[in-house]
């Protein structure tokens, strides 16, 4: 997505209980979803954002659709043209210094602000996902945090699905071990190498386009004792033969991008290779997996 062309938003008020079905509707046309569901409130609100002008009637049919298989009423789509930004300037204005677990992730202008630069992690705006505001990546650095305290003896890491790459840097950051980061969205590929060089990390990161596990990348880099993919729950479970094939025996993996819903999904492709969950974390409507293969 450009960040100086015109954005379009929708926006729609609903019931909490709706929320997910909806924000799972809209589809891949929207370049980014916004759900705000407060808990134990029974309203939510949903904003979702698009960089070419969205099918009004095909949205309201497919929500409608939607609100019918749950017997409720479907909700009122709000259509709004946003005013022309240079949107990497905005975002970048709008993210001070964000402290999780040891890490500190902050945009270029805020560098000077991070005293301690051991962990520091600096993340330009970028259309790729992974600024750390997100609970899915919060959940990854807390587990990633967790697991190098138990023990720091991990030295090869993979971040498949990497987006800006912040989970392979929190990692080479903190045991100054080798990673690769891999994507299969070239723009992803360019920024997390980009993002890789500006924290100094081009030594211990390689990056390159993947498909999954298709590439000979990662395959050379393999095995892995430590895999970490914030994705989707769907291809987490399509790609969990994979997983096995690349972990090696008694290697980790921290899986996240799943609704709680969707993890009895994923850990049973697991189990069916021999990978076992050992912890699972619960942040908001989204759960973090720990899994260990025997």
């Amino acid at each position: 997505m450009s960040f100086k062309q015109k954005i379009w938003s929708v926006n729609i008020a609903t019931s909490s209980a709706l929320a997910d079905a909806i924000g799972e509707s809209l589809g891949e046309e929207a370049v980014a979803v916004t759900i705000m569901a407060p808990p134990r409130k029974p309203q939510a609100r949903i904003e979702a954002l698009y960089d070419e002008e969205p099918d009004m009637a095909a949205l309201n049919a497919r929500i409608s659709v939607v609100a019918m298989l749950h017997k409720a009423k479907p909700p009122k789509l709000v259509l709004k043209e946003m005013p022309k930004l240079d949107w990497l300037k905005k975002v970048a204005e709008d993210f001070p210094p964000l402290p999780i677990a040891r890490w500190t992730i902050h945009g270029a202008q805020h560098r000077d602000k991070v005293p301690d630069r051991r962990y520091a992690l600096q993340i330009d705006a970028t259309n790729a996902f992974g600024t750390g505001e997100h609970p899915t990546t919060q959940g990854c650095l807390l587990m990633l945090d967790r697991l190098l305290k138990l023990s720091p003896r991990w030295r090869r890491m993979l971040d498949m699905g990497c987006g800006s790459g912040i989970l392979a840097m929190a990692f080479a950051k903190a045991t100054h071990g080798q990673a690769v980061a891999v994507d299969l969205d070239p723009d992803s590929v360019v920024i997390a190498r980009n993002n890789a060089a500006a924290n100094g990390l081009s030594g211990n990161i390689r990056t390159g386009l993947s498909n999954g596990y298709n590439s000979g990348l990662v395959r050379h880099g393999a095995p892995y004792d430590l895999i970490m993919s914030n994705i989707f729950a769907k291809p987490l479970s399509h790609l969990a033969k994979d997983l096995k094939r690349h972990l090696r025996p008694g290697g980790t993996a921290i899986l996240a991008g799943l609704l709680h819903h969707q993890a009895n999904q994923v850990l049973a492709a697991h189990r069916m290779q021999n990978i076992y969950l050992v912890k699972r974390v619960w942040i908001g409507e989204w759960s973090i997996l720990l899994l260990s293969r025997r």
